[in-house]
């Protein structure tokens, strides 16, 4: 993996997640905790993104072996599904049905269920973004091509937990208006990104079909 796709693997796996679209909801679900449980929460979020993103790196092949499903198959059922997350982002609808963590209500046990799911799965990590990592995967076979993956996915989760950390600062700077606007940018790239799986998947399915069709 060349250095020009680490950074464009970091960033694709950054905007996937879409944590500056996940402000809101994590402000609602943090709006009546401490800053010790809000800070909790997002050091336990962001470890399960990255155990989900290096595990699906890491164990790709393995995964895809296990359940007797081919690389391109599995690429057009992740661009399918990356399609439905970048409507839903355009749509500003992401991740509408999390709880409110309340300090006094809430048991620490309960602040690392609310961290992990839903908040870290499937909010920002679902099976659109394990697809994706799977296939990346499955695309950069060798040690050296996982650690490279691995590395931009632990970037990106670095990344994630920045944008959490400073939530409360960029909501005040871009507002609603510009988080929607900002998200909606980002729903764009992820569609089109999206398209080139599917198409990569079916022209090494049907290579028949587009010869004909072109």
């Amino acid at each position: 993996m060349a250095w020009n796709q680490f950074v464009g693997t970091t960033m694709l796996l950054y905007a996937l997640t879409n944590p500056v679209g996940a402000i809101p909801v994590f402000l609602a679900m943090t709006g009546r905790t401490g800053a010790a449980m809000t800070h909790r929460i997002i050091v336990l979020a962001c470890t399960a993104v990255a155990i989900f993103f290096v595990g699906s790196a890491m164990f790709g092949k393995e995964i895809l072996a296990f359940f007797n499903v081919g690389l391109n198959d599995f690429r057009i059922a992740g661009g399918l599904l990356v399609l439905v997350i970048a409507f839903e982002m355009f749509q500003a609808q992401y991740g509408k049905f999390i709880p409110r963590a309340d300090e006094g209500n809430y048991e620490e046990s309960d602040v690392h269920g609310l961290a992990i799911t839903p908040f870290a799965f499937p909010l920002l990590v679902g099976p659109a973004e394990l697809s994706i990592m799977i296939t990346l995967s499955n695309d950069n076979p060798g040690w050296l091509g996982k650690a490279f993956l691995a590395s931009a996915a632990i970037l990106a989760t670095l990344l994630i937990g920045l944008t959490l950390w400073m939530a409360a600062a960029i909501e005040r700077l871009l507002g609603r208006t510009g988080i929607n606007v900002m998200t909606r940018v980002m729903a764009l790239i992820i569609a089109a990104i999206a398209v080139n799986f599917i198409m990569t998947g079916v022209k090494s399915e049907l290579p028949g079909l587009v010869n004909r069709a072109s």
